[in-house]
């Protein structure tokens, strides 16, 4: 943690939204460059594979670019607004640590992941003859590897939409009363 990062743990209000939000801000501007001075030069000076969508490298380019710049991005809003308009900081930074430190763990696994499932399975895959029964035990094995990381994906999503809620809460009405409305 940096000097900064602790002085933001230290002042109080709106703490833990500013941290994680700065946080996911940063990681997906490091996505961003990733995905466009490297990947995506790679996916088009060199042959790939082509998988269903394409070229395997520009399918990885993609999703670093979309999942990792953007959709960490609004995280990072997220964080950061929901406090604000909730009027308080977020419900827990527990649950704001784990879903950072997973999302950026399982994220660049299940790029890797993919993109060695295109290389390794290529002409498994491609053949006309291609059959669940026929598949080798690693490729189910893989299989169930990117199960598991969706799972787990959407696990973490759901966490930090638990947070994100009981963080707004306070912005619905009580039993018995009605919103206002003008």
């Amino acid at each position: 943690m940096t000097d900064n990062e602790a002085e933001i743990m230290e002042k109080g209000s709106f703490q833990i939204g500013q941290l994680y939000g700065r946080r996911f801000i940063i990681i997906s501007l490091i996505y961003f460059i990733i995905g466009t001075t490297w990947m995506g030069p790679i996916g088009t000076i060199l042959p790939g594979p082509s998988g269903v969508a394409g070229n395997v490298y520009d399918t990885a380019h993609w999703h670093v670019v979309f999942v990792g710049f953007l959709a960490f991005f609004i995280l990072g809003s997220l964080y950061y607004t929901a406090p604000r308009l909730g009027g308080k900081d977020m419900y827990s930074k527990r649950l704001a640590s784990i879903h950072f430190w997973g999302s950026n763990v399982l994220f660049p696994m299940a790029v890797v992941l993919f993109t060695w499932i295109a290389f390794a399975f290529e002409n498994v895959l491609n053949s006309p003859t291609f059959s669940v029964s026929s598949m080798p035990s690693s490729l189910l094995l893989t299989y169930f590897t990117v199960l598991i990381i969706m799972f787990v994906g959407i696990g973490l999503q759901g966490v930090m939409a638990y947070n994100v809620f009981m963080t707004l809460r306070t912005l619905l009405p009580r039993q018995g009363e009605h919103a206002v409305t003008r």
